[in-house]
């Protein structure tokens, strides 16, 4: 819940940047959602060892964090070349849709995890529900 809050926030303060706005305000905008992105990777590389197996914790743990690294690489080079190609809307727009995409992914990771009865290894989702009955 967390990290799609914090994606979310980071959204709102990308938002307003789409229009021309004075540079103290981009500034700030651009650091809070700086802050926000930043959070949002923080849980993210805690909570992912949570919701793997016991047997892929350490190998999907270092997928998420190599995956959130190259984006880290990437977008300051994407964003950089869109603004100084006077196309700084485009930039925002790419950065509100790969924000979206997030939140939409975060979606898809378990809610809460306490409590809960989780598996030390991989299986299909069939076994599991065949399992149980």
């Amino acid at each position: 819940m967390s990290m799609a809050i914090m994606s979310i926030l980071t959204f709102i303060c990308l938002l307003p940047l789409v229009i021309h706005q004075p540079a103290a305000i981009t500034t700030a905008l651009l650091f809070g959602a700086r802050m926000f992105a930043n959070g949002t990777y923080t849980v993210a590389s805690i909570y992912a060892p949570e919701v793997y197996p016991t047997s892929l914790r350490a190998t999907g743990s270092g997928i998420a964090c190599a995956v959130g690294r190259i984006g880290g690489m990437i977008c300051p080079i994407v964003a950089v070349g869109l603004v100084s190609g006077c196309h700084q809307t485009a930039a925002i727009v790419l950065l509100e849709i790969v924000t979206v995409v997030s939140v939409v992914s975060i979606q898809l990771f378990p809610f809460e995890t306490k409590g809960q009865e989780l598996t030390d290894t991989v299986t299909s989702t069939t076994t599991l529900v065949s399992n149980r009955k």
